[in-house]
Order: structure tokens, then C-alpha cells, then sequence
């Protein structure tokens, strides 16, 4: 799955550096968004500007002063003064584990996505927690098995073909790896079609698996 799968295409609500920031705000709240992209009028991306940078735009000499005051304030200053110039992207043709990992590493929400330096689209960690669930099957009734296997080739086809035997049928899968031994591998699964003790025993025939937890979800 490519990020082009899961952004937020165009159109979508941006803003230029001279518009001022209570306008923004008002962008921002009317379309329950984080994140607005800077733009210039050829669609390139010049800043971003979110939620933590508007907090940014009130002096905290503002603090006591009435919310009119506070209003005035805003609308004297510019998307330009408090955006964030330095902003990290993406192409569409990235995979959304890759920009996950560049969110994370970075400590950012929100990816721009570009196609030849214009503004394409945006994801974000919402689109990227979707993804997740969908990987998983979340939507989706079943029973959610976890388990450890050692790491070492073939351990996936000894699960499934195990589960298979007993007529289940995996619907979703992934896997984790521990932070205390890189000898053990997480793996979790959702399947399908098949009784909850059938699971259980199949999968606890198995040598070396380590089963953590099953559930009906």
C-alpha cells in the first residue's frame, strides 16, 4: 500500500503565507482539521501550519486581555510569521510503512504529499492508524489470536498451515519484534471460520509457539 492509497487528495483546505491567522483558525475549526498546507498560487508548498504553531501566533503578554482584543490581535498577523518553513514531504509513491516510520522518527502528524514539487494530497497519523486497522481486520468479526514463534525461517507456514488444518482462514496478519530478544518474532492474526477452541488447540499443538492471547473481536 502506497500513500497515494490513503492521503487526503486535492482539494484540500490550504492557505497562503499572507492570510491572517485568525482566518486560518476559523479554516481550521470549520473543517475539524490539524494541519493546513502553505501554498503559494502554483500550489507549492512553503509552510505548514498547525494546531501547536497558531498557540504560537498569541503573545503570552495577550493572556489577560478580553477575547476581542485577543481577536484584533490575530487578524495583524500572518500565516508567514508562524508557520513552520522547514517542512518534511513525501511522494506519493512512498509506501505508508516508510512514511510512517519518517512521522515517527521525525515526531510530526502530517506528511504533504508532492507530485513534481506541487501539492498533491496530505496523510496524516489518523489516515496512518486507518491503515493499521485495515492491516489487522479490525473491522471485521473474528477472532484475534497473538502469539510468538521463534525467528526463523518457516515459522509462518508452520502457523498458518496449522490453523488451515482446523478450516481456519487468515483474514489479516502482522508481526512485531520484541525489544528483549531478537530470537522470539510477534505475530498477530485474525481469522475466520473456525471456533475459538479449534484455535486454541492447534495452535498450542505447535512446539515453540507461545500463545499470548485470543480473543473474539
Amino acid at each position: 500500500m502506497l500513500v497515494k492509497d490513503q492521503m487526503t487528495p486535492q482539494p484540500l483546505v490550504v492557505v497562503t503565507p499572507d492570510t491572517p491567522v485568525i482566518d486560518a483558525q476559523r479554516l481550521m475549526q470549520d473543517h475539524d482539521i490539524r494541519h493546513v498546507p502553505v501554498v503559494t498560487e502554483r500550489q507549492n508548498i512553503v509552510g505548514l501550519l498547525t494546531r501547536e504553531t497558531m498557540l504560537q501566533a498569541i503573545p503570552w503578554s495577550a493572556a489577560p486581555l478580553s477575547a476581542l482584543e485577543t481577536q484584533y490581535i490575530l487578524s495583524k498577523v500572518t500565516v508567514e510569521k508562524v508557520m513552520i518553513r522547514d517542512v518534511i514531504t513525501v511522494t506519493e509513491d512512498v509506501a505508508v510503512e516508510e512514511a510512517a516510520r519518517i512521522m515517527v522518527d521525525h515526531k510530526i502528524g502530517c506528511l504533504p504529499v508532492l507530485r513534481g514539487g506541487a501539492l498533491v494530497g496530505m496523510i496524516t497519523d489518523i489516515d496512518l492508524l486507518s491503515t493499521t486497522m485495515e492491516m489487522l481486520g479490525a473491522r471485521q468479526p473474528g477472532l484475534r489470536l497473538s502469539v510468538t514463534v521463534p525467528n526463523r525461517v518457516g515459522e509462518m507456514a508452520r502457523l498458518s498451515a496449522a490453523i488451515a488444518a482446523v478450516g481456519g482462514n487468515l483474514n489479516a496478519f502482522g508481526t512485531w519484534q520484541g525489544e528483549q530478544s531478537s530470537k522470539r518474532l510477534g505475530v498477530v492474526l485474525k481469522v475466520t471460520r473456525v471456533s475459538k477452541e479449534q484455535l486454541v488447540a492447534a495452535v498450542k499443538k505447535l512446539s515453540e509457539v507461545e500463545l499470548l492471547d485470543v480473543r473474539e473481536l
